[in-house]
């Protein structure tokens, strides 16, 4: 009898003190997660992030943005002819080349001098195969430190030039990840379709002590505008960078051109400006006006309290994965025309032929920017860009983009895109 007594004490002792252990798990758990990301939280290196999100992690390695700074050394990296002979010749001596910069449209290169890296003249043309030459004043002012290294590092300290790894990494969405790591993943990390994260080096400017050329020690999550001064277009003028009608000319620009279409504030709209003429709010408009909703696959189980982002860039891009391959089609949410809400007037929409093929993004987003030397970045300002535009401000319009009617003239084109839209007639 006092065995069994001894064995069942014994048994309900280790019940008691493993209910106690796992109420303070539980309680640490939940302590943790309360704290927040320390503000000395420090930066790891995406390796350190594979082994518990692999498959996010293939998605980042395979993308463009770990190929943004490379070693020339590395397999691949180089695709640029670093030949040193003849007229097209490198315009440097390759054996300076230490680090080579880019991978899809166009590469450039760094050496090292005294510790520091130096820009060498000249960029690769990718798409056509050739040295550009001249062009910029950056192969006159190499400065790596202060042009080019906020957005082709993680973990950079400007007052060293040290940085923790080369390229875009997981961190420079996500912020720094030792307080994540050290705690097994219970420990916050910062994850937010914030289009802000994009905007740190898709868009141009200088830091606010007006020194670097991008967001000095900015961390995903905070207010952008803290760190940065964009640099704006000037209405009805040409410049460097941007067309007359604000749209960009030149790469880096998307998150400034995207902040000023409808993408970015439809969910706002809907929270603060719905005059509640299509009915009430549901958790359906939700998964097209919440990006939150829209990537959890259109979910409509989100209360409009449980949302915070509009459109953003995230949507539309995955930020795992190929980048310029949307994550969504925009018939997702518009439908098979311009307007979900009044489905009567997309037929009149487009006037072009069905076999002509034309998408969303040839009007809406035409190639406006120039990037290895040819238009080939779309206008993120998500608006048609009319061919009296071009007229003012020699800008490609929509109907002559990607080689739609661009063996017309532009008083022609004009007049069909008045026949179409402004006199309603087809």
């Amino acid at each position: 009898m006092k065995s069994r007594w001894y064995s069942s004490a014994w048994m309900k002792a280790g019940a008691v003190l493993g209910l106690v252990a796992l109420v303070v798990i539980v309680s640490a758990v939940i302590y943790i997660k309360s704290l927040g990301i320390p503000k000395d939280a420090s930066y790891v290196g995406s390796n350190e992030c594979q082994t518990c999100h692999g498959d996010e992690h293939q998605g980042w390695h395979d993308s463009a943005h770990p190929k943004m700074m490379r070693r020339v050394d590395e397999p691949g990296a180089v695709v640029a002819d670093l030949s040193t002979e003849g007229e097209d010749a490198a315009p440097f001596d390759p054996e300076r080349a230490v680090w080579v910069i880019g991978s899809k449209w166009e590469q450039q290169f760094m050496g090292e001098e005294n510790g520091e890296e130096t820009l060498l003249p000249g960029s690769w043309l990718i798409g056509e195969k050739r040295w550009q030459r001249t062009g910029w004043d950056g192969w006159q002012v190499p400065q790596p430190l202060v042009r080019c290294h906020g957005c082709h590092t993680v973990g950079l300290n400007v007052e060293t030039g040290n940085f923790v790894e080369p390229s875009v990494g997981c961190e420079s969405c996500h912020g720094p990840g030792s307080w994540h790591v050290s705690t097994r993943g219970i420990g916050e990390i910062y994850s937010s379709l914030d289009a802000q994260v994009c905007g740190q080096c898709h868009t141009r400017g200088r830091s606010t002590n007006g020194k670097h050329f991008f967001p000095v020690d900015y961390r995903p999550g905070e207010p952008l505008v803290d760190y940065y001064n964009e640099l704006l277009p000037s209405k009805g003028q040409n410049t460097s960078q941007w067309w007359g009608n604000g749209h960009a000319k030149k790469r880096h620009q998307e998150y400034y051109a995207w902040n000023q279409g409808k993408h970015a504030n439809s969910l706002q709209s809907l929270k603060e400006g719905y005059d509640g003429r299509y009915g009430e709010v549901t958790s359906k408009c939700l998964s097209c006006h919440a990006g939150d909703a829209a990537v959890d696959d259109f979910s409509e189980h989100y209360k409009l309290d449980e949302v915070s982002q509009g459109v953003t860039c995230a949507v539309c891009h995955n930020s795992h994965g190929k980048l310029d391959k949307p994550r969504m089609a925009c018939k997702n949410c518009h439908g098979e025309g311009a307007s979900y809400h009044r489905p009567e007037i997309n037929d009149k929409h487009i006037p072009c032929p069905s076999e002509a093929e034309v998408t969303c993004v040839d009007c809406h987003m035409p190639l406006t920017g120039k990037n290895g030397g040819a238009y080939t970045l779309h206008s993120h300002g998500q608006r048609v860009i009319p061919p009296e535009d071009t007229e003012k401000y020699k800008v490609p319009n929509s109907c002559a983009n990607g080689g739609c009617h661009s063996d017309r003239d532009v008083e022609w084109v004009q007049g069909r895109y008045e026949d179409a839209y402004l006199y309603g007639t087809q």
